[in-house]
């Protein structure tokens, strides 16, 4: 039977689509359970049900580019190491000489690809941009013992080095590039920004500008009951307040930092709103080009937000890339 994407199709019957086989266990990744096969009887419609900031239209719009890629493309899904893979999304006509690297949230226990980073990488396709998405490694039973970091930052530097090796085959210039991150994908983002643990760590350069969506920047400001379960699966049973330090973005901002385009929604309960005011003042500090863009509702985990204030958000943000100084001489926020 012809499976057509809609808002009544099962999770289950997206995983066992044909031109999904690539996909199998990669839209909700996780290396401690297969989330889609616990939840494969539940439909897109029931999914927003659940979780209302996960729109279906926009799941949908990221599903459809998706396919269209997979019936055209002999190989999308790129396996980077053991617990890493890269999703490849090429644009039908490339308009940027940079290309999208994208990093999709879930408290480091799962990388929710197929509801934030897939609709915004469709989005930028149709922009021109070409863009991967990246699986990372996320938290296990040892990570609780020993600490996950800093595996997933050794992810990215591990991604972009296979970009590097594989750039005529991508059709890009492995150095220009954009990292995009949401929630804990935002986190991963900012802290690639930095000097003592991201990009210019490892050797690397820096991304041209960060597009942070709702992002988790600091470890120190989350509520108690998520942030023990964060802290300890990213630092280990162990971990001090100067560990938290060492990954938190804020704290590490210097003048050579990515210029950075945030978007949020007041309303966010996840995310304390302290971390994009702790990021603003160390920006601020540090002379880095930066865009705050506020809505009043929205909530966490909206991906594209086509369905909130924020929509058109993405084509801001690259606007941002291109013009920053119309977007920080005066206002350097934006309340819709």
């Amino acid at each position: 039977m012809l499976l057509i994407l809609n808002k009544n199709i099962t999770l289950g019957e997206i995983t066992n689509m044909y031109c999904f086989q690539q996909m199998k266990g990669q839209f909700i990744f996780s290396l401690m359970n297969d989330w889609m096969k616990e939840k494969k009887d539940l439909t897109l419609r029931k999914l927003q049900e659940q979780t209302p900031t996960w729109y279906c239209e926009d799941i949908l719009y990221g599903l459809g580019r998706l396919e269209t890629i997979a019936l055209r493309e002999r190989q999308y899904v790129y396996p980077v190491n053991k617990g890493c893979h890269l999703i490849y999304l090429p644009a039908d006509k490339k308009k940027y000489d940079f290309y999208a690297i994208l990093m999709a949230g879930g408290g480091y226990g799962a990388v929710c690809t197929m509801v934030e980073a897939l609709p915004v990488a469709a989005k930028l396709n149709e922009l021109g941009i070409d863009c991967f998405c990246l699986n990372y490694h996320t938290a296990t039973i040892e990570s609780f013992e020993n600490g996950l970091m800093p595996q997933p930052l050794e992810d990215v530097a591990e991604a972009l080095r296979f970009i590097q090796a594989h750039e005529l085959q991508f059709g890009v210039q492995a150095d220009c590039y954009i990292a995009c991150g949401f929630s804990a994908g935002g986190h991963l983002a900012a802290m690639w920004g930095t000097q003592h643990k991201g990009a210019r760590h490892f050797g690397m350069p820096n991304p041209q500008f960060l597009l942070l969506d709702y992002p988790l920047i600091s470890l120190m400001n989350i509520n108690k009951e998520m942030g023990t379960v964060i802290r300890k699966g990213l630092l280990g049973k162990h971990f001090k307040d100067v560990d938290m330090i060492e990954y938190s973005a804020n704290y590490h901002v210097d003048s050579l930092y990515p210029r950075v385009y945030m978007c949020l929604a007041e309303d966010d309960k996840t995310v304390p709103t302290q971390d994009v005011r702790d990021m603003e003042k160390a920006l601020t500090e540090a002379k880095v080009p930066y865009h705050i863009e506020r809505v009043p509702y929205g909530g966490h985990g909206y991906g594209l937000g086509s369905a909130i204030p924020a929509k058109g958000w993405v084509e801001r943000a690259i606007d941002f890339g291109k013009n920053p100084q119309r977007f920080t001489k005066g206002n350097r926020e934006k309340h819709i």
